[in-house]
């Protein structure tokens, strides 16, 4: 009897359901992993989508989603950019004001970019890829661990189901554990952003098509935001950056009610506003070093890949592209036949040449202004002049 040692390695593991073989396994079913799946949804690949929780599901987010994010749904098939721009839970984004100080520079969009909660922006995403995809989608199973070997990839689930896969896109977040058991990537605060929002509802002087972010010496590089969405709700929160937290011991949730509190404004537009949920906090992985997003058989995208942005802490636009270009190389991987670390670095190279110059200058901006933030002075002094706010339009 012939026995290859791939099946014999799922003999092995006891105590164990053995699921289906699979082309490729996408772990995350959240904006990367399932525009991966869609990038994906034309082929003939056999493919599984393995999701902790089951959808719709909350994601603590700033719910800002920019034309980035939208770009990447036409690329891959118009159709399915159409079905979010005509979605009656997004809310179209016109202009940003940033306040400092009392000054207030306002940004205005071209672009479309919308702002809509992670629960119905995932939740629609998910429904296009079951309506447009051939993939089978295991919900309610979390990734627990990881085995690699030159022919395949076995992955154990905390419901103890074993899958085994040629190809592995993880796209499980900052908190997953695909970048945990595949790279060597570990938690360094210099390139973190804390951060925690709640919704509130009945602030004043809410504009729908408007953002708002606020910035504060106190808590620089950092900034508490205002962001309409749905239902006549806002989403309120506060980040900064990791290492100044613990520097300086912020509590975040503390410093989120400070700032009602002590900015005049914000005081007397949250005089009858009320909280209809609870603080919630989370990790952003940012994308301001290079980090390792792929090996032999896998790929990292979205936060698992850090890929946030260092000034606006947003990260839908850049897990989204990075969603696609893992489909694109997967396709190639199977084109070739080939799965090694170094054919499959292409797709780290592309990342880094379609995000890299962007996420270097906003990493640089973001050091300076820590380092010098005076300079915040400096520039809203000067933000009636036209070059300026240009220049600090193209930051945000």
């Amino acid at each position: 009897m012939n026995i290859s040692i791939a099946s014999l390695r799922l003999v092995l593991v006891k105590g164990t359901s053995v699921h289906s073989e699979y082309d490729i396994i996408i772990a995350g079913a959240g904006p990367a992993g399932c525009t991966a799946a869609l990038t994906l949804k034309d082929t003939r690949l056999k493919i599984a989508i393995i999701e902790k929780a089951v959808f719709p599901r909350d994601k603590v987010c700033g719910d800002a989603i920019p034309s980035r994010a939208i770009r990447s749904l036409r690329l891959i098939d118009p159709i399915l950019a159409s079905a979010f721009d005509n979605y009656d839970r997004q809310l179209l984004t016109r202009n940003t004001d940033v306040v400092y100080n009392g000054s207030t520079l306002q940004l205005n969009w071209q672009i479309p970019a919308y702002t809509c909660t992670r629960m119905d922006f995932d939740n629609k995403l998910f429904d296009l890829v079951q309506q447009y995809s051939n993939c089978d989608i295991y919900q309610g199973e979390k990734v627990d661990k990881i085995e690699q070997s030159a022919d395949d990839i076995l992955i154990t689930t905390d419901n103890n189901k074993v899958f085994r896969t040629k190809l592995l896109i993880g796209a499980d977040g900052a908190q997953g554990i695909t970048a945990k058991q595949l790279t060597s990537l570990t938690l360094d605060r210099e390139h973190h952003i804390g951060a925690v929002r709640a919704y509130y509802k009945n602030i004043k002087e809410i504009q729908q098509d408007k953002t708002e972010m606020f910035l504060d010496k106190r808590f620089n590089p950092g900034y508490f935001w205002m962001f309409p969405v749905a239902d006549g709700h806002v989403n309120v929160g506060f980040g900064m950056l990791s290492a100044d937290i613990a520097t300086k011991k912020v509590n975040l949730r503390r410093s989120l009610y400070e700032f009602i509190e002590t900015v005049p404004s914000l005081k007397e537009r949250f005089a009858d506003a009320e909280q209809v949920s609870k603080i919630e906090g989370h990790n952003l992985p940012l994308g301001s070093r290079r980090v390792t997003m792929s090996g032999e058989r896998f790929m990292l995208c979205g936060d698992a890949a850090s890929l946030i942005d260092p000034i606006t802490g947003e990260g839908i636009g850049n897990a989204m592209l990075s969603g696609r270009l893992a489909g694109l190389q997967a396709l190639k991987c199977f084109t070739e036949n080939i799965f090694s670390g170094e054919y499959i670095s292409k797709y780290d190279d592309q990342v880094w040449s379609e995000l890299g110059k962007e996420l270097k200058l906003r990493s640089r901006a973001q050091k300076v202004l820590r380092r010098m933030p005076f300079l915040l002075d400096v520039v809203f002094k000067f933000s009636g002049w036209e070059p300026v706010r240009k220049m600090i339009q193209q930051k945000f």
